[in-house]
């Protein structure tokens, strides 16, 4: 059988604050609660969400069902206001990520280094290294969503984003879904030791994830897409940057074995795989400042940061 046509599951509130389901296809947005149920995570315990035959059934269910009057992309960039706000897409068990896997990230790392008392040579290391640096990221409680607050650590002065490409697995370690993910960094932090690593990656508004997620099936090529971030600040543009996965140094594979190697995961594990779109540590982001990540055949992931307290 084969595969349907492309759709995006996502989480929002509608008009009455109610929690509902949708899916995306041909940039329209349809609720289909009544379907699927209330929670995308049941759909990957049910292993439904990369699932060909049931896919194909739900595209064919949304033709009787009225399309929300208002294109989805729009509904991501946050325009105008909606009868809707999109949500999480489902709260992960658990968010892990991956350091150092871009070429140009390593470098940028490495110059950051060598200015500060750090361990000189670790990030040329580590993306030269068999070994991935794989570190734990995320509780739900750290996680948001489309149009929700980023965190900035309160005793940070130098926090960064990251545009990430994300797999999220069921609990047998297959990749089922992929969604954008912005790895929010308190670079100043990470860089004055490494043993600080789990303050500079981990803290309130540390890790967003949207706007949606897309089963694997509908993304033929998760190694060639385009990723672009754009920070904007009083309505200007300060910082545009653009990658491509197909940069990544380590395969999916590799990421997955290293993951799984001696430990379990619970479905909706998500991965992080590291930036594509090199930030250098000057370009800071600031209170108020909205940061834009958009990844090709996943959506735009789209955030204004917070100051935390």
């Amino acid at each position: 059988m084969e595969a349907c046509t492309e759709m995006t599951f996502i989480r929002f509130l509608d008009a009455q604050e109610h929690e509902r389901i949708g899916v995306i296809h041909a940039d329209r947005v349809y609720d289909v609660t009544g379907i699927v149920g209330r929670s995308i995570l049941q759909l990957v315990r049910d292993k439904r969400i990369n699932d060909i035959r049931f896919l194909n059934e739900l595209s064919l269910s949304i033709q009787s069902i009225t399309p929300y009057p208002f294109s989805a992309s729009r509904l991501e960039k946050g325009e105008q206001d909606f009868p809707i706000r999109l949500l999480l897409p489902f709260s992960p068990p658990e968010v892990w990520a991956v350091g150092v896997t871009y070429k140009k990230t390593a470098e940028l790392h490495e110059e950051d280094v060598k200015a500060s008392q750090g361990a000189k040579g670790i990030y040329d290391y580590v993306f030269r290294s068999e070994r991935p640096e794989i570190f734990f990221k995320a509780l739900p409680q750290h996680c948001v969503g489309p149009l929700e607050p980023l965190g900035i650590r309160s005793d940070s002065s130098g926090t960064i984003v990251e545009a990430e490409l994300a797999f999220v697995y069921d609990r047998d370690g297959q990749i089922v879904a992929y969604t954008a993910a912005n790895d929010v960094t308190a670079w100043d932090i990470e860089t004055e030791c490494p043993l600080f690593l789990t303050q500079a990656k981990m803290f309130i508004g540390s890790c967003a994830l949207g706007p949606g997620i897309v089963p694997a099936v509908h993304v033929p090529a998760p190694d060639d897409l385009a990723v672009g971030c754009e920070v904007t600040r009083d309505g200007h543009v300060i910082f545009l940057g653009e990658g491509n996965t197909r940069n990544r140094k380590r395969s999916a594979e590799d990421l997955t074995r290293y993951l799984l190697l001696n430990n379990s995961i619970s479905d909706g594990t998500v991965l992080c795989t590291g930036t594509a779109v090199g930030v250098p540590s000057t370009q800071t982001i600031h209170n108020g400042d909205v940061v834009t990540i958009s990844i090709d055949e996943i959506g735009i992931l789209r955030n204004q940061a917070h100051k935390l307290t």
